[in-house]
């Protein structure tokens, strides 16, 4: 088993009516200066009724690349050779090992070769630039493609394709194509919780000046053929709301509220959260629970920066 807790960063506004006689009234509030991360380091049995080892990483540190495309002297496309773009951002798992390490994988080896491309609606008018997997069809690539002119595919062009909402959108294709793997096998119920894996992924995104946190529950449901499949679907978790992964029957309610109680009292949330993350592995372990356990690892997302806090 598992305990995350994930959310943004606070810090209190600072007062500037000191400064002036003609500044209003200072009235304190938190702001959003990040992204946490606190996990947890126990792997135990299935059951959860014992330990199998500590210090397991549970929050990766992982990175997209956005390729721009090379052109050849005559206008022609060649290939991909040089990256545009790279952005850092944080991906935290509670559940099946297994079936984390095969997302992870997924995710690393789309979002390390997302591509930009374009498309035209009906092939007439202008083009509109965009990013795309490395697995989707690429008009530039067709063998209906032109020569293109200077003035196209330019740096300036590719601004803002990488948004924080386009790698959440990748993440949640890279996690929906590992779960994918399992459709073709008529699982149980009990093969699917067995399976059962819930993430989260923060970001900065710098075009829309934001940090942003994305939670993906798995969920199942049947196909027409009546197979039970896995998917999910990316949700954006609220700036007031603390992420929960693992424990949440045990400790989500009490872990909002610790996160809201910090917020009222102006201070840091992250810290009260890792303290509480300290609180509930020792009520479980007093319970004799062994499933989580130290040492916690402690992530912050500072716009572009992740940093491990010690």
């Amino acid at each position: 088993m598992t305990l995350i807790f994930a959310g943004y960063e606070h810090k209190k506004s600072l007062d500037f009516s000191s400064f002036s006689d003609d500044a209003p009234t200072y009235v304190p509030e938190m702001e959003v200066c990040g992204l946490f991360a606190i996990a947890d380091s126990a792997i135990t049995t299935l059951q959860g009724g014992g330990t199998l080892l500590n210090g397991f990483r549970k929050v990766y540190e992982m990175e997209a690349k956005l390729w721009k495309p090379y052109f050849m002297p005559d206008g022609s496309f060649r290939s991909y050779l040089e990256i545009y773009e790279r952005r850092e951002f944080f991906v935290g798992f509670a559940g099946s090992t297994l079936t984390a390490q095969h997302i992870l994988n997924s995710i690393s080896e789309h979002l390390g070769k997302l591509r930009i491309s374009y498309s035209r609606e009906d092939n007439r008018g202008p083009i509109k630039y965009e990013a795309i997997r490395h697995c989707q069809t690429n008009p530039l690539s067709s063998a209906e493609a032109s020569y293109w002119d200077d003035d196209t595919f330019t740096d300036r062009d590719f601004e803002g394709l990488l948004t924080g909402s386009v790698i959440a959108d990748f993440v949640e294709y890279s996690i929906n194509n590992a779960l994918r793997s399992a459709s073709s096998y008529k699982l149980s119920m009990e093969e699917f919780q067995s399976m059962h894996t819930d993430l989260i992924c923060g970001l900065w995104c710098p075009y829309k000046r934001r940090h942003e946190l994305y939670l993906f529950r798995m969920m199942n449901k049947q196909g027409e053929d009546g197979v039970l499949f896995a998917y999910t679907e990316r949700q954006l978790v609220k700036e007031d709301e603390v992420a929960v992964l693992g424990m949440r029957n045990r400790f989500e309610i009490s872990a909002q509220n610790k996160f809201s109680e910090a917020l009222s009292n102006f201070k840091k949330p992250s810290s009260e959260m890792y303290r509480f993350l300290e609180e509930c592995i020792d009520e479980a372990q007093n319970d004799g629970s062994k499933e989580i356990d130290r040492p916690i690892s402690f992530r912050v997302i500072n716009e572009l920066k992740i940093t491990r806090v010690k």
